[in-house]
């Protein structure tokens, strides 16, 4: 407190001077947000819970009409792929990723960034790879691509004294016309033209989309970049986190990394052309306890000319399930490998969880090599598998040859696998 009494004003560089008599930051006038109607509390109508209609999703928990989602993701990982999919299996009604369509509706992709030509090609290739026909989708996707003029959604006004909405009321009634049920924005940044940097004034434009969303009963996925460094969750979107913190689901796509192609035996050349999907945000579902798994393939869309014999070919995603550790192992396979690690590599001694300085001649996971030829990281994911549900475990012995305890290997016969039938 200062030598006058007055409280210090905060630190924070999102505090804006405020006026009390309009309850809004004095330097930040808004269009649009005084409503003229009176305001009035009312009680709470209390209904029998079972007449109180769903929520309205409209693919898995990821789309819900009414409300607005935010997919974060680098570039060049396939997000805009993976969005103009998700309107395909809405607009055809068909399950392309694998997850539940419940309710067929018209879609319109507004990409801010692409020609029209771009696009068309990127929705014939996922269209050839998904076999999807002409007729399940036609009248039913729209498509406006930055060929068309520049969609602005909210900016300051000429004067920098408040913030106008252009294309709020022209966006709705394109909504309205063609009975759009989900409206994808990609990427978000290109339909503003507010500071991405500024909590306030991304606050003014997550809520352009959230009124539209209402208003029009349309789901909005909004696709949003990354900013740079290592992707690890939510927060790491670009700019001011009220547009994410404003979202009611967000969604993270990131590449795989070099960890997980070595679980899943994927070679690191190839792993680029896989991507993880998380539930970053849910707050109206559970969150997906497991992530969703993409492959990116290159699909030839057959367009070859006598200039252009090769013609193109272009990325198209599909849903993509990573290999069981067990790979193709049998029952009898794994027992016969836990037989062989129960025993030891001679007597008095037993197998380790990991290899050792000297070799890895007493590693539980030489055992799975020699035996199935599988890689070495492999056979360390079988193992530590294991090991997490308790076939194997880890437990002190006396070592004879060494003559003093060590940690060694045991198998645990309540827990083999296929032990009901043995």
């Amino acid at each position: 407190m200062s030598d006058d009494g007055e409280l210090p004003i905060p630190p924070d560089p999102f505090w804006l001077p405020f006026d009390q008599a309009q309850m809004r930051p004095t330097h930040l006038k808004v269009v649009g947000d005084v409503d003229p109607r009176e305001l009035l509390f009312a009680a709470a109508r209390l209904p029998d819970p079972s007449t109180i209609p769903p929520r309205e999703w409209l693919y898995g928990t990821q789309l819900l009409r009414g409300f607005v989602s935010v997919l974060v993701a680098p570039g060049g990982v396939g997000k805009t792929a993976y969005a103009m999919g998700i309107a395909m299996a809405l607009a055809s009604g068909r399950q392309i990723f694998n997850e539940r369509v419940f309710a067929r509706c018209n879609v319109a992709v507004l990409n801010l960034e692409d020609p029209m030509d771009e696009l068309e090609r990127r929705l014939a290739a996922l269209m050839l790879h998904h076999q999807m026909d002409r007729e399940a989708i036609e009248g039913r996707y729209f498509l406006y691509s930055a060929d068309d003029r520049r969609v602005t959604i909210a900016m300051l006004s000429e004067d920098g004294s408040e913030v106008v909405h252009p294309d709020e009321a022209a966006i709705i009634r394109e909504i309205q016309a063609h009975e759009i049920g989900l409206l994808v924005v990609d990427p978000f940044a290109e339909s503003h033209g507010l500071d991405e940097n500024s909590n306030p004034q991304m606050i003014r434009a997550a809520a352009a989309w959230r009124r539209i969303a209402r208003l029009t009963g349309c789901a909005i996925l909004l696709i949003h970049h990354v900013r740079k460094g290592l992707v690890t969750d939510i927060d790491s979107a670009r700019g001011a986190k009220a547009l994410t913190d404003s979202a009611r689901v967000g969604l993270l796509m990131a590449p795989m990394t070099t960890e997980e192609a070595q679980e899943f035996d994927v070679s690191l050349e190839d792993r680029t052309g896989y991507v993880r999907l998380d539930d970053a945000k849910a707050n109206m579902s559970k969150k997906a306890g497991v992530a969703r798994w993409f492959q990116l393939e290159t699909i030839d869309i057959g367009n070859q000319t006598p200039a252009y014999p090769s013609g193109d070919r272009v990325a198209a995603i599909a849903r993509w399930n990573p290999p069981s550790v067990m790979g193709e192992l049998t029952i009898v396979q794994c027992c016969q490998a836990l037989d062989l690690i129960d025993k030891g590599p001679r007597d008095g001694v037993r197998y380790t969880t990991h290899a050792s300085a000297k070799g890895k001649q007493r590693w539980g996971g030489q055992v799975l090599i020699d035996l199935f030829g599988v890689s070495e990281q492999r056979a360390g994911n079988i193992v530590l598998a294991w090991i997490k549900n308790g076939v194997l475990e880890a437990r002190d012995y006396d070592d004879t040859e060494q003559r003093k305890a060590r940690s060694g290997l045991f198998a645990v016969a309540a827990k083999r696998p296929g032990n009901e039938l043995r």
